[in-house]
């Protein structure tokens, strides 16, 4: 009887012991989100640049992240995403009992902690090309009085492309999906002008009067068709790729 009750005891404690390493375990799987300084943060920005994709969500681990749906053709601010919460998914905004069935897009992989991107979302829905390009958000200190820019082409059925900033070539050959490094330019204001390489007298779209201030980094980017004569035409955009003195992730 000694040896019965012995027994019922050692295993009642094995049990207590496995339990109390697997519901943590369910626990931790079960997490998903930003945690205040979990170090596994990223920050991301978004960028609906696809003429027919109409406004949609971002899922991140299967669940809704944004409040307010992504349209054509304008960038979010930058937000905290958890790093490990995998896949990334763009679907609809149209959605059954709060929940959109429809995966437009994944993002293949995962970012890294403590680093901002840009997701620019491109191509159309129309002929399955949908697609997108990711961007890295971070560049070396610019010298003192001077800014860093780069390019992204994020139209479909754009030429190669140049960049000019007040006439002089900062980018030239700038393919589809094409997304150059940071230059460096004394801070003031350019007329940011994208053309044809092949052409590059016909200004496409530009920024005129756009100013590059000290210390910042930006990213020109270049969307549309030039089939369009409505909203979807050729256009472009600068973002500001700076987050403020003690952002935190």
């Amino acid at each position: 009887m000694a040896n019965k009750n012995k027994s019922g005891i050692l295993l009642g404690l094995c049990l207590f012991i496995t339990l109390g390493m697997v519901i943590p375990m369910l626990a931790s799987c079960g997490k998903t989100g930003v945690s205040a300084s979990s170090g596994l943060n990223a920050r991301l920005k978004i960028v609906n640049l696809s003429p027919d994709i109409q406004p949609f969500n971002l899922y991140a681990f299967y669940i809704k992240q944004s409040t307010a749906a992504y349209s054509y053709p304008n960038a979010s601010d930058y937000f905290l995403i958890n790093s490990i919460d995998t896949p990334l998914q763009i679907r609809t905004a149209q959605t059954v009992n709060g929940v959109s069935p429809t995966n437009l897009l994944s993002l293949g992989g995962s970012l890294k902690p403590n680093l901002p991107y840009t997701w620019f979302v491109t191509g159309l829905l129309s002929d399955s090309s949908l697609t997108s390009i990711l961007t890295i958000d971070t560049g070396s200190t610019p010298g003192n009085g001077r800014g860093k820019i780069r390019f992204v082409n994020a139209s479909p059925n754009s030429p190669a492309l140049n960049l000019t900033a007040n006439d002089t070539i900062a980018f030239k050959n700038v393919t589809y999906k094409g997304q150059t490094g940071f230059i460096e330019l004394t801070a003031g204001s350019y007329n940011l002008n994208v053309s044809a390489t092949r052409d590059p007298k016909t200004v496409l779209a530009g920024r005129p009067n756009f100013t590059i201030a000290d210390g910042k980094l930006y990213t020109m980017y270049f969307y549309g068709l030039s089939n369009r004569a409505d909203t979807a035409t050729y256009g472009t955009n600068v973002i500001l790729n700076t987050l403020p003195p003690g952002t935190k992730y």
